[in-house]
């Protein structure tokens, strides 16, 4: 059950927020224009909320169908497509507008295992002094395993993987593989944009967000 009550003029008694019962005459000018004006923002926001979530679902089928009309036609062509998952683009038929859906997967890491790959790479940095490599690495695993926030980074994690095929140290090695298997899809994360066609014939990003949905 919603939560939010607001008062009018013609109350003649204001709650407060510790349930105390005020009566309207008390009640300061300030707070009753502030009054009718959060009652305001918040019927806005609530019809913005339904038409935002109306319009995903839109997109959403949207793509659904587009891929599904892509499918039948490389089927006609007795080709073999998987319905698409990931990044996809399309258009309308003279290409005045984009439409762009983005999936970018979330990563999250065993703790334990995240704990052990560490121990590996601190042993190759430390029986690794003086490389100008080990210099980057040790600075990318500092940032890696404790960012800002004191959480690991799975950017900076991706790009000590990057080196795999390039450092042959045992120790490194073994921190990538351990790594690997620390790592696992959380959850993906949807992004869909609209873009319309100028007159300049670029694209002008029609500004919705979704990606709180």
């Amino acid at each position: 059950m919603k939560k939010v009550k607001f008062h009018n003029s013609k109350d003649a008694i204001w709650c407060n927020a510790d349930g105390d019962n005020v009566p309207v005459k008390f009640v300061p000018k300030a707070d009753k224009q502030k009054e009718v004006l959060a009652a305001k923002v918040y019927k806005a926001a609530l019809a913005t909320e339904g038409a935002i979530a109306s319009a995903f679902k839109t997109l959403n089928d949207a793509f659904a169908e587009v891929d599904k009309l892509i499918k039948e036609e490389f089927e006609l062509k007795e080709k073999k497509r998987k319905p698409s998952k990931g990044n996809f683009t399309w258009f309308n038929f003279d290409r005045s507008l984009k439409i762009e859906r983005e999936v970018n997967e979330i990563v999250k890491f065993d703790n334990a295992l995240m704990s052990e790959a560490l121990e590996q790479l601190k042993t190759y940095i430390n029986n690794s002094i003086g490389s100008d490599s080990n210099a980057l690495i040790n600075g990318l695993v500092t940032k890696a395993f404790a960012n800002t926030k004191g959480m690991i980074d799975p950017g900076k994690v991706f790009q000590i993987l990057s080196y795999q095929d390039k450092i042959k140290n045992q120790n490194f090695q073994k921190a990538c593989e351990i790594i690997k298997k620390a790592q696992s899809i959380d959850r993906t994360k949807q992004y869909i944009r609209v873009f319309e066609k100028t007159e300049t014939g670029e694209y002008r990003h029609i500004n919705l967000n979704f990606s709180s949905l």
